[in-house]
């Protein structure tokens, strides 16, 4: 039976729609994993909401205090939705208030180097893209660019425009060279910084050397300036352990040494690392003997570094999955076509079977950073695409995707923090067609994953799991479906829905459809009541569905 869909005034209405575009960049709810750069989610065609927002009185400033509000609290998985946001704000014309609140909030509160430039970009692209062409850097623009320069205090300055010189096609250089800041009447330090911008080190030194106010900001940026043409591996991670140099500042012919990594390492937190871990391994210098390699074990076997750090469990299960071996990632292939060619003249170590070991207990007890959100849960997952060609190990673990991956972090983030949570598998059993799965809370990533393995099944009926919920009167207030593929003469959701919301007394249940072996589904464009559609796999997807669960969008 194809899925009927219901829309409701709230699903579609611009707030609703406004708020689903900041969390998945879209205004439908359908999460799509992957690099949004390359699937054109930053067109003003996919965020009209704004439009409609600005052109009401009452509600023309609702995305900047939304957008305020999430940046703060962190909680979208792409903050890049946020920046442009903003810049449509900016660039729209149905409210000259939005525009310049839009201008006010980065100039006044976006004090972040790398996403202001990304604001310039969004804008500079929306401009191109207008009706009516555009440069772009008007009154307002120019204003709001000399006030984020001069909002800065001079250290604070100083250190952007040195460890970011350029991002997203911009330099800093070419920023004011367009926004043509007034700078004679401000101190010789701040004056200093800006020369340095536009001419350089030494005209800076020869017009403000002599500056008493001027000698000590000089005398940092020329520090950052030397260590940025270091080429000498040892000295270079001196000055990283004695001034706390970051990646972005060291020379690009040190990138390759061992000593320079070991001196980031030491005050790089667990994040980073374990985001630059494929890259060390790529350069050839995870040997299992190095000092490198024993620092690195060091840092991700640290239990409290763990905690702290909140890292997630998918974070950590895409690094190990990508250093076992990153061809079976669930990446597009023009990014592996890309890999290979890169390293095709290359031959890297062996994986060290020490880090893959560290990095599966690090994802145990990451499951600890998941915060409790109190809701009733019932996750059913089906990997029936594999079972179908599983004539030996090798062609199970090729054909598969990554159902059970993605069930097992899901599944056990979820038991860890929640008290009433069920797992179930699809079966091929007649009728209700779903049966619960026992799974320790307490069980490894490891031990979940042989568990659900060996689960028997059939293409799935969504649906099921919900009627099977209404069949035995469980309360849930989300149910989660982890699938290989949807198909669509055998969903019958919305109907499910409904009949579970109205015996069960719960108008507020929810549903997502995680789709891990797609990247597309008949699901787009369409809205369908209190529910959400997950296609692929990627390290935020955990996040979206449990800020879906707790009606954030």
């Amino acid at each position: 039976m194809a899925v009927e869909v219901g829309v409701s005034v709230d699903d579609d209405s611009p707030k609703t729609r406004f708020v689903r575009y900041l969390y998945i960049g879209k205004e439908y709810p359908v999460y799509y994993s992957g690099t949004w750069t390359n699937q054109n989610h930053f067109t003003m065609a996919k965020v009209t909401s704004i439009v409609e927002l600005a052109a009401d009185k009452d509600t023309e400033l609702f995305p900047i205090t939304n957008i305020k509000q999430l940046l703060e609290s962190g909680s979208v998985p792409k903050p890049e939705t946020l920046i442009f946001a903003l810049a449509v704000c900016a660039r729209q014309e149905k409210s000259e208030k939005l525009r310049q609140a839009a201008y006010n909030f980065i100039s006044e509160e976006c004090k972040n180097s790398e996403q202001f430039m990304l604001f310039i970009e969004y804008a500079s692209q929306l401009s191109k893209q207008s009706s009516i062409a555009k440069h772009g850097y008007g009154h307002g623009w120019r204003s709001m660019v000399n006030k984020w320069y001069l909002s800065h205090d001079v250290k604070n300055l100083a250190e952007c425009v040195t460890k970011y010189k350029s991002r997203h096609g911009w330099k800093h250089k070419d920023i004011i060279k367009l926004s043509h800041p007034v700078t004679k009447g401000l101190g010789p330090d701040m004056q200093a910084v800006f020369k340095y911008i536009m001419f350089g080190l030494d005209k800076a030194k020869l017009e403000f050397g002599n500056e008493t106010k001027a000698i000590e900001i000089l005398h940092f940026i020329e520090r950052v300036d030397n260590f940025r043409q270091c080429e000498d591996a040892i000295r270079a991670a001196g000055l990283i352990r004695t001034c706390n140099y970051k990646l972005d500042h060291v020379h690009a012919s040190l990138i390759n040494s061992p000593e320079v990594w070991e001196a980031l390492i030491e005050s790089m937190d667990l994040p980073t690392l374990v985001e630059n871990l494929q890259r060390i391994h790529n350069l050839g210098l995870l040997i299992p003997s190095s000092q490198l390699t024993e620092k690195i074990l060091s840092a991700i076997t640290n239990k409290d570094q763990i905690l702290r750090s909140k890292i997630r469990p998918a974070v950590i299960l895409m690094a190990v999955k990508t250093y076992e071996d990153p061809d079976k990632i669930p990446v597009f292939t023009k990014r592996k076509l890309g890999r290979k060619n890169k390293l095709k003249h290359r031959q890297l170590p062996n994986p060290d079977k020490r880090i893959i070991d560290a990095l599966y207990s690090a994802l145990n007890i990451s499951f600890a950073n998941i915060e409790p959100t109190g809701l009733r849960v019932l996750i059913t997952v089906s990997t029936e695409s594999w079972k179908k060609k599983q004539i030996t190990q090798m062609s199970v673990d090729t054909f598969k995707p990554w159902v059970l991956e993605a069930a097992c972090i899901i599944a056990l983030g979820l038991l860890r923090s929640e008290d009433k949570v069920t797992v179930s598998a699809f079966t091929a059993t007649e009728g209700l067609n779903a049966r619960p799965v026992h799974l320790d809370k307490n069980a490894t990533y490891q031990e979940a994953y042989e568990k659900m393995r060996v689960r028997v099944n059939v293409p799935p009926n969504l649906g099921k799991p919900i009627l099977w919920a209404a069949h035995h009167r469980r309360k849930y207030d989300v149910f989660i479906n982890v699938v290989d593929k949807m198909r669509e003469k055998y969903d019958f959701t919305s109907r499910a829905m409904d009949l579970y919301k109205k015996k069960m007394n719960l108008p507020n249940t929810r549903l997502v459809n995680w789709v891990v072996g797609t990247t597309s589904t008949y699901m787009e464009s369409k809205y369908v009541n209190d529910v959400l559609t997950v296609c692929g796999f990627d390290v935020h997807v955990p996040k979206v569905i449990e800020a879906f669960a707790k009606r954030q969008f």
